[in-house]
C-alpha cells in the first residue's frame, strides 16, 4: 500500500488568508461555521483549503486523508455541540468512496486509526 502523510496544522500557517475567502465566496460555504470562535471552525477551514487548493509536492493519497482527518476532527467536535448532520456525514463519505475507488490497496484500518484517534481526544 501507498503511504501517506496527514498534513498538520503548522502546513496551513504559511497559506495566505485571503485565499479562504475566495474560496468561500466562490463556493458558498457559510460564512458564520468558517468563521466561528469554535476550536472546530481551524478544522473546517484546513479541509477547505485541502479540497481546493493544489500542491504538487503532496500525494493525491496524503491529500484525500488529510481532508478525511480535518473534516473528521470537524465534524467530531461540531456533532456535540450541534448534534448529528447528515449532509456532513455525507460528506465523510464521499471522501471515503473518493479513496476507495482511487487506491484499491488502501489499508482500511488507517480510517479506524484516525476515527480511534480523533474519538479519544
Amino acid at each position: 500500500m501507498k503511504k501517506y502523510t496527514i498534513l498538520k496544522a503548522n502546513y496551513f500557517d504559511n497559506l495566505n488568508g485571503l485565499q479562504i475567502d475566495e474560496i468561500i465566496n466562490e463556493y458558498s460555504y457559510s460564512k458564520e461555521l468558517v468563521y466561528s470562535s469554535h476550536q472546530w471552525a481551524n478544522y473546517l477551514r484546513y479541509y477547505i483549503l485541502l479540497t481546493h487548493l493544489t500542491d504538487d509536492e503532496i500525494d493525491e493519497l496524503s491529500i484525500y486523508m488529510s481532508q478525511y482527518y480535518w473534516f473528521k476532527k470537524f465534524y467530531n467536535l461540531y456533532s456535540k455541540s450541534n448534534g448529528i448532520d447528515v449532509g456532513m456525514e455525507q460528506q465523510l463519505i464521499k471522501i471515503l468512496e473518493i479513496i476507495g475507488n482511487k487506491f484499491k490497496d488502501f489499508n482500511w484500518d488507517e480510517i479506524k486509526k484516525i476515527n480511534d484517534e480523533i474519538e479519544n481526544e
